[in-house]
């Protein structure tokens, strides 16, 4: 089923991205602080982190009337899942579990640009988590972003710093039982765009 939805939201992400005029193709790198919401599996005292957070992506941005832009591509977050336990020893820890995170994120917003350099964005973002055995519940789903940010134009290229909030698994693609952990980023993405 993840496997269907992925490939018709990448054939509907390209139809909508080269099927628009004088659109922006961007280039992103960002890092992020983040937090794992409620998570009932662990006993007391224990907590879950990632860290080291990630990502790069590609980014089309379109115009479609006035001030506001249509921006759609796709995204790789990494980063390293941390189980700190206070009362027991790693050996206590319920299974051997990898340190790996990995989610590919499909982001499509709008923006609005607010004066000539700031612009506010949101919108939802698809989510797969691509990792397994790290001990943070599944991530995909749905999701959001929302964010403050600034552009420098020239004439054929653009340069961004996107500070954003990400919620990641609002709508998750599998009900768990009881509450489960979600992903929450505080992030800073800087881009460079070209005009086609």
């Amino acid at each position: 089923m993840k496997r269907n939805l992925l490939l018709i939201f990448l054939l509907l992400n390209s139809a909508f991205a080269f099927g628009q005029n004088g659109l922006d193709v961007k280039g992103y790198f960002g890092f992020s602080g983040t937090r794992v919401g409620p998570t009932s599996d662990f006993a007391e005292g224990v907590s879950l982190k990632v860290k080291e957070f990630k990502e790069f992506g590609l980014m089309f941005s379109s115009g479609i009337g006035g001030k506001f832009r249509l921006n759609g591509g796709l995204s790789y977050s990494y980063g390293k899942v941390w189980i700190q336990c206070d009362l027991c020893s790693r050996s206590d820890l319920a299974n051997p579990y990898n340190q790996d995170f990995r989610m590919l994120s499909f982001p499509v917003f709008a923006e609005y640009e607010l004066t000539n350099f700031f612009f506010v964005a949101a919108g939802p973002l698809l989510d797969f988590h691509l990792s397994e055995g790290n001990n943070l519940a599944d991530q995909s789903g749905l999701g959001y972003l929302v964010g403050l940010g600034g552009k420098v134009k020239t004439e054929k290229f653009t340069f961004s710093v996107f500070p954003n909030y990400k919620r990641h698994a609002l709508f998750p693609f599998d009900k768990p039982e009881g509450s489960k952990s979600f992903l929450q980023e505080f992030g800073l993405q800087l881009g460079v765009g070209y005009l086609l």
